[in-house]
């Protein structure tokens, strides 16, 4: 997200609280296989002997889940929102996403992608609703967080003078998510 001339700097400040809100450690039974969850830290290293080497390129995910056997992949990428900036038009680019990392490891059967997003900024706005639709007709579900507590911070954005307030916390139906992953992990058996 850039706002105030400052890009990743501001990113990091909401984004990388934001990704706690969905943050699962250790392994994880699902639909009958086990899986690890890794961080984005170690996403490309846990990968590296499944990467076609002519691409160059890494992709780094929030995080995913990836089972014993490195057959089945599940993406997240978690996009917090306060004020209108990039992050809001990576949620268009999921199919993109997911046809990268399919043609990044070819050797995965299965990699699915699901977006987590904070319903403060994505769920109050319509013109979210068509981008959400287009996920989801290609098997990428978008999954909101919720605020959490009563907790606020403030976000001001000097080179305009306004400041926005918004949820300090957020808290995601982790329950919904494992379904949707299980359904997956059982349709593909």
């Amino acid at each position: 997200m850039k706002t105030g001339g400052s890009g990743g700097a501001n990113t990091n400040a909401s984004g990388k609280p934001f990704e706690e809100c969905f943050r699962p450690t250790g392994t994880r039974v699902i639909g009958g296989k086990v899986f690890e969850y890794i961080d984005q830290d170690n996403f490309v290293e846990h990968m590296k002997e499944l990467k076609d080497p002519q691409w160059e390129h890494k992709k780094k995910p929030d995080g995913a889940f990836v089972s014993e056997d490195k057959k089945t992949v599940f993406i997240i990428e978690c996009k917090h929102q306060i004020v209108s900036g990039s992050v809001d038009e990576k949620l268009r680019a999921g199919p993109c996403l997911l046809t990268e990392y399919n043609q990044l490891y070819p050797t995965v059967d299965n990699i699915y992608m699901m977006f987590i997003v904070n319903e403060w900024w994505f769920g109050r706005q319509r013109k979210y609703q068509i981008p959400i639709a287009f996920n989801e007709k290609f098997g990428i579900p978008v999954f909101f967080a919720k605020q959490i507590g009563s907790a606020w911070k403030i976000h001001i954005q000097k080179n305009v003078n306004k400041w926005t307030i918004y949820p300090a916390h957020y808290g995601v139906d982790e329950e919904a998510i494992f379904e949707w992953m299980k359904q997956r992990v059982l349709q593909s058996s």
